[in-house]
């Protein structure tokens, strides 16, 4: 593994300088908040504190850095997303094999077996679910365990991975950051995406009068969803120079030179700001089918790893194979 180059250290500590500067935005914002509500926001900034430094610690130890940080993600999540579905006590040795499944998922990416990786998981789930469920001949629940259990590892443990899967593209040893830029520009985009799309919807949409989806998740409104993706197609336009080679890789669509540079970033901002947009309700839908509003209480003020992660279960797929497709 590579050591991590000088412009890397300058990416981690612009961070943590936005950081710095939004901590202190937010310290001015709750002064004379309600005690409540200050205690709430303060624990989810102390939270994006300690996933800031996780991730750079992650960024810094290359891939196997990021397999192990978006691994334990996954088994955690998978934790979570079990006990949410309502599994039988039958299904215990399948959820545990659900573990080693996941493990073994990101090895495969840490070494570089990208090959087994991409029909790994969806062959190996489905099989291995199917004969320890059925061998316990029990069949009441049984399509709603295995169809639960199914769901919950293709979006928490292959969806997810493939954020770590983006690392291993020929194309992205190229740019500024070399594969950490990548990263960090599929995450960004995605977190920029949900933080602005529930900011200008409670902005712009304080009546809610033009929910996407109501009963699903009655927040998501289309203000919100437009403007979370404009505000992420100006970040993709802003930071792509810095992150990634888009502005100058020819592609599978063919632009004119000076338009590549914009066009090819914003293209990307919308396809992350819709796939983005489905994996935060596929979740939400979940949840709501359990009765929960988070998925679990590990993450103080955010909630679960399922809540940090559940645009990234389609993001990063979608992200990866645009730009297998472009750099084709």
């Amino acid at each position: 593994m590579s050591n991590p180059g000088p412009n890397l250290y300058l990416t981690i500590a612009a961070v943590f300088a936005a950081l710095i500067a939004g901590s202190i935005v937010r310290f001015i914002a709750l002064r004379n908040s309600e005690q409540s509500r200050r205690r709430k926001r303060l624990a989810s900034l102390r939270t994006w504190w300690i996933l800031a430094v996780v991730m750079s610690a992650g960024l810094l130890a290359g891939r196997p850095g990021i397999c192990v940080l978006l691994g334990t993600a996954s088994c955690i999540a998978w934790f979570e997303i079990t006990r949410m579905v309502g599994t039988r006590a039958v299904d215990r040795v399948a959820i545990h094999a659900g573990y080693l499944l996941i493990i073994i998922n990101y090895l495969l990416i840490a070494f570089g077996w990208v090959s087994l990786f991409v029909a790994f998981l969806p062959i190996s789930a489905s099989l291995v679910f199917a004969v320890l469920l059925l061998i316990k001949g029990e069949p009441k629940g049984y399509i709603r365990s295995a169809g639960g259990l199914l769901w919950g590892m293709m979006f928490l443990g292959y969806g997810v991975s493939h954020a770590a899967y983006l690392l291993t593209l020929p194309g992205a040893s190229a740019g500024p950051l070399g594969p950490a830029g990548w990263f960090l520009f599929l995450v960004i985009l995605t977190e920029s995406n949900d933080i602005f799309q529930a900011i200008v919807g409670r902005a712009f949409g304080a009546h809610k009068r033009h929910r996407i989806a109501p009963v699903v998740s009655p927040n998501k409104t289309w203000e919100g969803f437009l403007g979370g993706m404009l505000v992420t197609s100006v970040i993709a336009f802003l930071i792509a120079p810095w992150l990634t080679t888009l502005g100058e890789q020819a592609g599978a669509l063919v632009f004119p030179t000076p338009l590549q540079s914009w066009v090819v970033p914003i293209l990307l901002a919308i396809l992350i700001a819709v796939a983005g947009f489905f994996g935060d309700i596929n979740m939400s839908a979940i949840k709501r089918d359990a009765g929960v509003k988070d998925s679990s209480n590990l993450l103080p003020g955010i909630g679960g790893v399922i809540d940090r992660v559940d645009s990234l279960t389609v993001t990063a797929p979608v992200f990866v194979y645009f730009l297998q497709w472009w750099m084709a």
